[in-house]
């Protein structure tokens, strides 16, 4: 029983630098028809570069638009540029040849793939055996010399040295933005609510949302107040406390009352 055999399709390095390709691209829609083309010989890499016409639908055109999603006047004009270019014909049976594509074509069998995988395990055996042997205990001039084959403990050691050197302590500092405590907490609470959110703020993205904020309010207990109406509403910027709105709109409304009222007892006491 013969073994299954895998193909794939082989690009070179110029390959949009090829005259064909280039005079491809400068006709309309050229970079759609190049990228049909490759479709094409995708689709031709098990048949010999040839693409059946099936007699399904009326033309070839309409099958491969059908089976590759493209749209017929884009297939007509793809076909119409490979024959003219000399990149395919059209055989008796109304089927299309690629030319180029058996220069493409790269295959192995199945048991080439079991065999490049059985030399690749046998390689990566022997590297570890190679390590095994590094880190074994060697002794030299009489010095008992150990090597550690655990790197992540190695790296841990070398961390905490490095912080015991540095005098840093286990815990993150803490980024100041505001003098209140409370500001700065919710400030953080904020930048990482924009994180989360997938609009991370950075560099002088936070310069911009700190002025920002100091331009609606300079209380710190308002400034706490905006940024918790900011992630409550599922906005990214500040905006003025609708309280604010709501307490000067109430304000209009006692001022008016006032003066109705005003005009009311005038009245009265003119008569």
């Amino acid at each position: 029983m013969a073994g299954k055999r895998y193909y794939w399709l082989k690009l070179q390095v110029g390959f949009f630098q090829e005259l064909i390709i280039k005079q491809l691209r400068t006709l309309p829609d050229g970079d759609s028809i190049v990228l049909l083309y490759l479709k094409l010989l995708l689709k031709a890499i098990n048949t010999e570069g040839i693409i059946y016409y099936q007699n399904i639908l009326p033309t070839l055109d309409e099958e491969i638009a059908l089976d590759t999603g493209e749209k017929p006047a884009l297939v007509r004009l793809t076909i119409s540029a490979l024959l003219e270019y000399h990149a395919a014909i059209i055989l008796e049976n109304q089927s299309l040849q690629l030319l180029y594509l058996e220069d493409m074509v790269g295959s192995e069998t199945d048991s080439a793939v079991r065999v490049r995988n059985h030399r690749a395990n046998q390689k990566l055996l022997k590297e570890n055996e190679q390590l095994l042997l590094q880190c074994n205990t060697e002794v030299t001039e009489g010095n008992l010399i150990d090597f550690s084959c655990n790197t992540e403990k190695e790296n841990s050691e070398k961390e905490e040295t490095n912080y015991r050197e540095k005098g840093e302590g286990e815990a993150e500092e803490i980024p100041t933005y505001f003098t209140d405590p409370v500001l700065n907490s919710m400030f953080l609470s904020y930048m990482e609510y924009r994180k989360e959110c997938g609009k991370e703020v950075k560099g002088n993205a936070i310069d911009y949302c700190i002025e920002k904020l100091e331009t609606l309010s300079q209380n710190p207990k308002e400034q706490v107040a905006i940024i918790k109406q900011t992630i409550q509403n599922g906005w990214t910027d500040f905006f003025p406390l609708k309280v604010q709105k709501k307490k000067e709109k109430g304000k209009l409304v006692s001022l008016w009352m006032e003066h109705e009222k005003e005009q009311n007892v005038g009245g009265v006491f003119g008569e």
